[in-house]
């Protein structure tokens, strides 16, 4: 409340100092700051896109519009009072389109569409081994920029960025993967026990992307509180950055090692999402392989999680 009366005080002597001229604009960047119009009858300032004072020349009524409310300050003959009106006939829209890709992302791994029919019938002992264990399967997507084409009624927009996703497809069972030389194929391996006959703690597939997104964001007439819902879909294309095994047993000994495991060089996902404001849930389904084509088990990522935008 102190910045508004702040702001609004400003604007106010704004007015006062700038009434000689027709029209007047104080800019930073491309952006219009402070915008004054004096008319015949009235002066006109306005403050960015969401605050408007208006003042009559004899004084009587100030008008101060913020988003879709006016507040008058009438100076009438029992003193000076003030009216609170709603203005129904001005669009509802902010005037601002804000992407929701920027910022934080965690979800769950699950794989879906599973084959194995390239090992023709080899290593059947470990059944579907990229059967990932619920709940340790985290990715973690760090969207460090946004770009937005919008309309011109900044309802919806195309969304564009770029970001990084760091994913773990840990293992239910006590077993790693490795590359074979010939052929260069992904194969899974059992873990042994340690020396105390302890198993493992965790096992798991780490894998590093480049991504940019490109999708369709539209927002609602729906809000909660100041927030808009909105939806948006489309694709993130993926570039692959590495990928290493990591397991760990119970006693604390670790074992990494750094390859490329016929991971896929380029990853497409269709991507859904809904929220209000810098909050909303999404599902990524990648509609490539993990593993490149007959080089390892022909299984799709499906990531289901939460996103923190604008943070």
């Amino acid at each position: 409340m102190k910045q508004l009366m702040v702001l609004i005080l400003c604007t106010v002597l704004a007015t006062n100092s700038w009434a000689q001229t027709d029209s007047t604009k104080v800019t930073l960047g491309k952006k219009n700051i402070v915008t004054v119009v004096e008319g015949n009858d009235r002066v006109e300032v306005s403050v960015g896109n969401g605050v408007e004072v208006v003042t009559d020349d004899w004084g009587d009524t100030t008008h101060i519009r913020i988003g879709r409310r006016t507040f008058k300050v009438i100076d009438g003959h029992n003193g000076t009072y003030v009216r609170v009106d709603k203005d129904y006939d001005r669009p509802k829209w902010s005037g601002r389109f804000n992407p929701h890709w920027a910022g934080l992302e965690v979800g769950l791994n699950v794989m879906t569409n599973s084959d194995y029919s390239i090992y023709n019938g080899q290593y059947d002992e470990f059944g579907d081994f990229m059967d990932l264990s619920p709940g340790k399967s985290l990715s973690w997507n760090l969207n460090i920029m946004e770009f937005a084409f919008k309309n011109e009624r900044k309802t919806f927009g195309v969304v564009t960025g770029l970001g990084f996703s760091f994913n773990d497809y840990t293992f239910n069972d006590q077993i790693t993967v490795v590359n074979t030389r010939t052929p260069a194929i992904t194969i899974p391996v059992q873990l042994p026990d340690d020396p105390d006959g302890h198993g493992i703690k965790k096992s798991k597939l780490h894998v590093n992307y480049l991504t940019a997104p490109l999708m369709l964001e539209v927002k609602t007439p729906l809000r909660m509180g100041s927030s808009r819902l909105y939806l948006a879909g489309g694709v993130i294309g993926s570039l692959y950055l590495g990928s290493h095994t990591k397991y760990k047993y119970y006693k604390g000994d670790k074992e990494k090692s750094k390859s490329g495991f016929n991971i896929n060089q380029w990853k497409y996902e269709l991507t859904g999402r809904i929220g209000f404001g810098d909050f909303c849930v999404f599902a990524n389904y990648s509609m490539t392989s993990l593993f490149r084509d007959g080089r390892g088990p022909d299984v799709h990522p499906l990531l289901i999680g939460i996103s923190f935008p604008n943070i």
